[in-house]
């Protein structure tokens, strides 16, 4: 595998489990009898999107600048893909914040119901956030698969072992504290696998 798709693995891997946590909060937010055992599981979501969401923001931001520079005087059409990415980032960080400010209410108040209402509203209007703004963006992905070099591909990619270990914790944790029904993300089930073989559970 060369350097460019090691790095390209690892943001499509990076960006897999984070699918899987907002798939895992949705599929709670719609599951009958929704329970205070709910709690610990939500405050484990909010810990790792806080984490997750804000590296992706930062990466894609780099690959925009990268972008900008590559093509030195774009086109208007190559522009407004650049404008449209950042539209899709700025509507995200504004969600993003309300998210993270309704996790922190319910960290304190676990008990709250008004707590935990709120959490689960705003999560729901932050999903479809991103489940409808925030999903494959082809016509970037396309430009920077056409201009970038592998040495662009693997600063994208900014593998940090020391950041992939806290993810790896607090994605332990969101997978620990799951509801029984709440069913696994799509990439969940290989790294619940690779998880257990990690702890010797298998």
């Amino acid at each position: 595998m060369t350097g460019a798709q090691s790095a390209i693995a690892s943001i499509m891997g990076e960006r897999g489990r984070l699918r899987t946590a907002h798939e895992m909060l949705n599929a709670a937010l719609q599951a009958q009898g929704r329970a205070p055992s709910f709690v610990p599981f939500y405050i484990a979501v909010a810990d790792f999107m806080q984490a997750a969401m804000g590296r992706l923001d930062r990466q894609d931001v780099k690959m925009l600048d990268r972008l900008a520079e590559k093509l030195g005087k774009p086109t208007p059409e190559e522009r407004e893909i650049i404008a449209e990415v950042h539209r899709r980032l700025d509507g995200n960080r504004a969600h993003l914040r309300k998210f993270l400010a309704a996790g922190a209410r319910l960290q304190t108040d676990q008990a709250d119901p008004a707590a935990i209402e709120e959490f689960e509203s705003t999560s729901a209007a932050y999903i479809d956030y991103i489940h409808n703004r925030m999903g494959h963006h082809a016509p970037s992905t396309d430009m920077a698969r056409r201009l970038f070099s592998e040495a662009d591909w693997v600063e994208m990619a900014a593998i940090d072992p020391e950041y992939f270990a806290r993810e790896k914790q607090l994605y332990s944790r969101l997978l620990e504290s799951r509801p029984e029904c709440v069913p696994l993300g799509l990439a969940a089930e290989e790294y619940v696998r690779l998880y257990r073989s990690d702890k010797g559970l298998d």
